[in-house]
């Protein structure tokens, strides 16, 4: 079973003459040349011109990129402002639900509907643990993720909560896939699920492969990283045993690249991780073929 790449194009931005809303013609040509099938597009209804977006969408597609994803910015570093999900303060909570709900709207009206993602994350972290009460932001995030849930479900598009880890997100809250899972199980929906990341799973979770397991049938999209948020092959995760695990889960989604920064430039990181990856697949697939005969 091949696998399925893409490019969190956010990513890419990190480098010099790597933004696509600057030069989309440069940028997404890269991408399709790496051999990637796919784009993550940032998702900022009000920020981005609508003229500009799909513009964008449109020169993907005639490329032959989906949009698999679309990526939510939820930290102050990220966003710019307080978008808190798990905020005490209805107003506050109440604002990030509406800009997910805007996010949605936007997925909505493309051809196929994108995995767009959440998160629960304060605006400024606190570490090494929350002063919030942990209850309390469960509360708050769950009441989040189903009213969320609740609008993707009715406008057709799905969404999956990203852990993450507990020096940008909230220390002791939603770092980990089990505290996803327990979410995604509480609020009962089908267009609820999880996005993984493997920088966060390395730090948060143990063995990716065991995340991996532990998010299973919930798992909607993968955030591409080695354990030091470089390209694949530069840090200590073992490929090899994370293509086999995405393998026996039957996972059908994408693995989107978001190395940051794009170290040692934004082209380098495209082809190496796409050549690197590559690679591994060949290698399992060709030890799984000596296995089936011996």
């Amino acid at each position: 079973m091949a696998l399925k790449y893409s490019v969190v194009l956010a990513t890419l931005a990190s480098s010099p003459g790597g933004q696509v809303w600057d030069d989309p013609d440069t940028v997404l040509g890269a991408v399709a040349d790496a051999g990637y099938d796919g784009v993550d597009l940032d998702a900022e209804p009000d920020r981005i011109d609508e003229a500009l977006f799909y513009s964008v969408v449109d020169k993907a597609r005639n490329l032959g990129l989906s949009i698999p994803s679309l990526l939510g910015a939820w930290g102050g570093w990220h966003a710019g402002e307080e978008r808190d999900l798990a905020s005490g303060d209805e107003s506050k909570r109440s604002y990030a639900v509406d800009y997910a709900k805007r996010c949605l709207d936007l997925g909505a009206t493309l051809d196929e509907p994108p995995v767009y993602e959440i998160c629960a994350v304060s605006f400024v972290p606190e570490y090494p643990t929350t002063t919030k009460p942990l209850t309390d932001l469960r509360r708050q995030f769950e009441r989040s993720a189903r009213e969320i849930a609740d609008h993707a479900e009715s406008v057709g598009v799905p969404v999956a909560i990203e852990p993450v880890n507990r020096f940008e997100g909230y220390a002791g809250f939603m770092n980990s896939v089990v505290e996803a899972v327990a979410v995604v199980e509480a609020v009962g929906s089908d267009y609820l699920g999880i996005v993984a990341d493997f920088f966060h799973l390395n730090i948060e979770d143990g063995p990716v492969t065991e995340a991996l397991r532990t998010a299973g049938k919930h798992l909607r999209h993968i955030h591409l990283a080695d354990s030091n948020r470089q390209m694949p092959g530069t840090g200590h995760l073992d490929f090899s045993d994370i293509v086999r695990v995405l393998h026996a889960i039957d996972y059908q989604g994408y693995l989107s690249i978001d190395c940051v920064p794009a170290k040692p430039d934004w082209r380098t990181v495209l082809t190496s991780t796409r050549e690197f990856m590559g690679q591994i697949e060949a290698g399992v697939d060709l030890q799984q073929r000596l296995a089936s005969v011996a």
